[in-house]
């Protein structure tokens, strides 16, 4: 019960009795029905140079291969040093905040290769000079530095400087929060409904408009591997 209380206690603080809501009919409904939405984000980086603005008390690391302990840190507890390894040795960006004494309080990825979408079992294809950002985190002890915002500043010019033209992401319906910080500095551009019944394939509903990015079906695993 007490995993179930803290989920509800934190869908009231997020979202207030809407989210609650959602969350109870979801837990309900599983396992035989599962549903909510998406919401997809787009940034323009053509429209005039990316300069990160500086945070009181915070810095930038791009992080390498010797600073997997460090990603670790303030990474989702599912992720692994294999998958962190992976992803830095594919070329993807992984962007720390550090607070005051050099520590480890956000990270933030962005690939230019494309990414799995698990709630529509779909794959993200990127097109010549698209990114995507994707798996930002930030231990719920750190939280409220502004460091979400700092890091994906210094994301967007990286990619303008490697020549990206657009960058996407996406938030799901049961973090409203998210989606909140995601539209200080990205443009919602649409939103997918998907049903899952029995655990077969999502249906998915909603208008797939020109901004949203390309979808296809198994291009890479919920790692970010490629399957192909």
């Amino acid at each position: 019960m007490r995993p179930i209380a803290e989920r509800l206690r934190r869908a009231l603080e997020q979202g207030g009795v809407p989210q609650v809501l959602r969350l109870s009919l979801n837990h309900v409904a599983s396992p035989w029905i599962e549903f909510g939405s998406v919401t997809f984000f787009r940034r323009r980086l053509d429209r005039g140079p990316e300069v990160p603005r500086p945070r009181h008390g915070l810095s930038v690391l791009q992080a390498s291969l010797d600073d997997i302990s460090l990603v670790l840190q303030v990474s989702d507890p599912r992720r692994t040093a294999e998958i962190v390894r992976e992803r830095l040795g594919r070329g993807d960006l992984c962007f720390l905040a550090l607070d005051a004494a050099g520590l480890p309080i956000h990270s933030g990825w962005a690939t230019m290769l494309g990414a799995h979408v698990p709630e529509l079992a779909r794959d993200v294809v990127l097109r010549r000079r698209e990114a995507y950002l994707y798996d930002a985190f930030t231990p719920p002890s750190r939280r409220g530095h502004g460091a979400f915002g700092f890091v994906l500043d210094h994301l967007f010019a990286k990619l303008q400087a490697l020549r990206a033209r657009v960058v996407y992401s996406y938030v799901r319906s049961d973090d409203p929060k998210g989606q909140r910080s995601a539209c200080v500095r990205l443009r919602p551009v649409g939103t997918l409904a998907h049903v899952r019944l029995n655990g077969r394939a999502p249906l998915i509903f909603g208008r797939r408009g020109n901004e949203l990015p390309t979808f296809v079906r198994h291009l890479v695993d919920d790692d970010g591997r490629s399957l192909r």
